[in-house]
């Protein structure tokens, strides 16, 4: 048996486990006269929800790439972002999400040193976008985390916002390469040229939007469209038990969320984002009924891209190669 199926399967297993777990603490004999009111439509919402997400992280891959000199077709930019979604899965700190873009990217002639930076600024954006909304987050939606206070959180949260367009701007200076060269060579002696390495493809992929300001600007917009809509899968499905739904701090609160999943160590965040879920979300939604959104949600918002990103991956290079690449 192959790693990877072995690893396949311990997913399945863990997924499995997860979900039944999360549904066992969180519902109750209310939740069951709940579900007798169960209201369709909630999943067509959930749907394209999802569908318009994907169209909007569609648009800003084909416009990085176009940046970068490049075409891709629809069917490209298709199995890209699905791609990520399946070995995001099989991999400990959805690392292997990255690689597999790169490497579909290259499938499509787009050289490793265009694919990389193209696929890092995908994320960086991400995590920008992330970051810049906490600060709305936390002064119009009252979430408490013990021992912060909210002012604290707030005041915090500006300064990550700071501290992200301060970092982006010193990535390109001699002094971020001489501060990466004292950190890789005291903690890592051996790898201290890969470090300089990694620097210098955020730094090339940070040229390609400079080059461009205008592009690079509506890049930023639609990742953030692609986000929102997205995270519009969970109030979507909330929809389904109650039609009070304020979807506003369920954006809010999806936002906080996420972010947080960008640095869980589990593949895809399994356990990790169910529980964040539960605990972030069951105020607004029926007694009992927050498990089986939650269990909804990840299998609308990972779990369906997942399959459709193995059945492209796998069509695309083979068994033994996916075998080969997860094992690296």
């Amino acid at each position: 048996m192959s790693k990877m199926i072995k690893r396949g399967i311990a997913m399945f297993l863990l997924l499995f486990l997860v979900s039944i777990g999360i549904i066992y603490y969180t519902i109750d004999i209310e939740a069951l006269k709940t579900i007798s009111t169960f209201n369709e439509e909630s999943l067509l919402l959930s749907v394209v929800a999802l569908t318009l997400g994907m169209y909007f992280d569609g648009l800003r891959l084909q416009r990085l790439v176009k940046i970068g000199g490049y075409h891709l077709s629809i069917k490209a930019v298709l199995r890209v972002i699905f791609s990520n979604y399946f070995m995001a899965m099989l991999t400990p700190g959805a690392s292997g999400g990255a690689v597999a873009q790169v490497l579909v990217l290259k499938s499509y002639g787009i050289p490793l040193g265009k694919g990389t930076p193209i696929v890092l600024i995908r994320t960086v954006f991400s995590i920008m976008f992330l970051v810049i909304m906490l600060p709305l987050v936390f002064m119009y939606d009252n979430i408490e985390i013990p021992y912060i206070s909210r002012d604290m959180l707030l005041i915090l949260s500006f300064l990550a916002v700071i501290a992200t367009l301060l970092g982006t701007y010193l990535l390109q200076t001699k002094y971020m390469r001489q501060f990466v060269y004292t950190l890789a060579h005291r903690f890592k002696a051996h790898k201290t040229k890969d470090w300089l390495a990694k620097l210098e493809t955020l730094n090339q992929g940070l040229g390609l939007l400079y080059k461009k300001p205008m592009q690079s600007l509506i890049v930023f917009i639609e990742s953030g469209l692609s986000l929102i809509c997205l995270y519009g899968i969970a109030p979507a499905l909330m929809f389904a038990f109650t039609t009070d739904v304020p979807i506003i701090q369920v954006l809010d609160r999806m936002i906080l969320l996420n972010l947080i999943l960008y640095f869980a160590p589990t593949p895809g965040g399994a356990g990790i984002a169910e529980g964040l879920f539960v605990v972030l979300f069951a105020p607004y939604v029926p007694s009992g009924t927050v498990g089986i959104i939650a269990v909804a949600w990840r299998v609308m918002a990972e779990y369906i891209p997942f399959f459709i990103g193995m059945y492209g991956t796998l069509t695309l290079y083979g068994r033994q190669f996916v075998a080969r690449k997860t094992s690296n």
